[in-house]
């Protein structure tokens, strides 16, 4: 009697695992995707290649990006927005005056402001106060010749929520001396335009 038992338990395992190694058979022979699926995802990475290439050359932009502002460097190529504008100081009795004027004595009175500021020149943007006092370090040991007399400031902007800092230098006698100077120092390889003389002093 134990035997048969036994024997009926044996057939049992040996049919289950016979049905288990079957199934297991037939589920390893069926692919997982058809080959018209397989068509399908080869077509749609196809059409999303273009999309999958710009956004690539995007990511790339976008570091080249990153490493320029964290390494905070100055800008050697001044945007046409970031060109410096004439900065006016006009006092609270001539911005009175000029309000009751007409727009030609308005016009007066700026040039009249500029004339009062006195002339200078701007030595390229930079993007920290740390950068411009390293760049007035470098020319002062590079031309120290060229810029002896000459007194440092920089001015801040912003500028399309950029902050720049635009190193300034002088005083000269006048705008036509601020001119020669920058055509000095652009024969050495240096951003200059006149600008007045203003801003902190480093």
């Amino acid at each position: 009697m134990h035997f048969s038992i036994f024997s009926k338990y044996l057939l049992i395992t040996i049919s289950l695992t016979a049905l288990t190694a079957c199934m297991m058979s037939q589920e390893q022979t069926q692919p997982a995707y058809t080959e018209q699926q397989v068509q399908q995802f080869a077509a749609e990475w196809q059409n999303q290649q273009p999309s999958i290439e710009r956004l690539s050359a995007m990511e790339k932009d976008l570091a080249l990006l990153i490493e320029v502002l964290s390494a905070n460097s100055d800008l050697t190529v001044k945007p046409s927005q970031f060109e410096p504008q004439n900065d006016v100081i006009i006092h609270q009795s001539e911005q009175t005056q000029a309000q009751q004027t007409s727009s030609t004595d308005s016009l007066e009175a700026i040039i009249a402001a500029n004339k009062a500021a006195e002339a200078g020149v701007q030595l390229g943007l930079y993007l920290t106060p740390k950068k411009v006092s390293y760049q007035v370090l470098k020319l002062k040991r590079d031309y120290p010749a060229a810029l002896n007399g000459l007194d440092f400031r920089f001015k801040t902007r912003e500028q399309k929520g950029v902050t720049l800092y635009g190193l300034r230098a002088g005083p000269f006698e006048n705008y036509t001396q601020a001119t020669a100077f920058c055509e000095i120092a652009k024969r050495m390889g240096q951003t200059c335009v006149t600008a007045p003389f203003i801003g902190e002093m480093l």
